[in-house]
C-alpha cells in the first residue's frame, strides 16, 4: 500500500480530508508550524481527533517547521496582536503565500521519503489565489520540476463547502477539531471570523455543533 501526505492543520476541513483519506490509504498527516498564535491548540486538537478516530493507517504527526516572522514581519496579526473580528470578510484573513510555503514544505519532505501524493483540504469558495485550481495544478508540475520526483498535490474537496463536508462527515467527532483564531486554552474564541465561519456552518448545515465556544454553554 502506497503512503500518501495529507496536510492537516486540525481545523475541520483538513481533519475531515485526513480521516476520509484513511479509510483505504495508510496516511502521513504533515503540521506546518511557522509561529501563528493559534499553532499549540490546533496541534492539540489534531492529536485528540486522530486519537479519537484510532485508525492504524495513519501515521504519527510529522511537523514542519518556518519562522513567518522573518516572513510577515514580528507585528502581524497572526503571531501577535488583534485578530479579525467576528463579522469581518475572509479576505481580512489572508497571510501572504500561506499554501506555497504549506505545500512547498510538504514536498520537500515527502520527496525525501518516498512519498509522491499531497493532499489539502480547500474548499469550493476559497477566496485566496494559492488556493485555486490553476495554482494547485500550476505548483504540482513545478515540484515536480524543482525536486526533480514525480510529486501529485491534489485537493479533492474543491468542488464541495464546509456546509456540505459536515453533513457528510457528521458522524466523526468534529467537535475535537479547532477552527479558531484566538483560542481560549482548547476552546475556540466566539469572537473571530473564524469561529463565525464554523458556527454558520453548522447551523446552515443542520447539524448539532458539540464545538466548546467562549463564554456559552455547551
Amino acid at each position: 500500500m502506497n503512503e500518501i501526505a495529507v496536510l492537516t492543520s486540525g481545523g475541520l476541513d483538513s481533519a475531515i480530508l485526513l480521516a476520509d483519506l484513511a479509510k483505504s490509504n495508510k496516511t502521513q498527516p504533515i503540521y506546518v508550524r511557522s509561529g501563528l498564535r493559534w499553532e499549540n491548540e490546533e496541534i492539540s486538537s489534531l492529536k485528540s481527533f486522530i486519537e479519537t478516530i484510532n485508525n492504524p493507517l495513519i501515521s504519527e504527526i510529522v511537523t514542519l517547521s518556518i519562522d513567518g516572522s522573518t516572513l510577515y514581519g514580528k507585528k502581524h496579526w497572526s503571531l501577535c496582536g488583534e485578530v479579525p473580528a467576528y463579522d469581518e470578510p475572509d479576505e481580512n484573513v489572508y497571510i501572504p503565500g500561506r499554501n506555497l510555503i504549506l505545500v512547498g514544505l510538504a514536498a520537500i519532505w515527502c520527496s525525501s521519503n518516498n512519498i509522491s501524493s499531497i493532499f489539502l483540504g480547500s474548499l469550493k469558495g476559497n477566496p485566496f489565489a494559492d488556493a485555486t485550481d490553476n495554482f494547485i495544478k500550476d505548483y504540482s508540475e513545478i515540484l515536480k520540476i524543482g525536486l526533480n520526483k514525480d510529486i501529485s498535490v491534489q485537493a479533492p474537496y474543491r468542488g464541495k463547502n464546509k456546509i456540505e463536508l459536515i453533513k457528510e462527515f457528521k458522524h466523526l467527532p468534529l467537535d475535537k477539531t479547532m477552527t479558531c483564531m484566538q483560542p481560549v486554552g482548547m476552546i475556540h474564541c466566539n469572537a473571530c471570523n473564524k469561529c463565525k465561519e464554523r458556527r454558520d456552518a453548522f447551523e446552515k448545515a443542520g447539524i448539532q455543533d458539540r464545538t466548546k465556544y467562549n463564554n456559552e454553554e455547551i
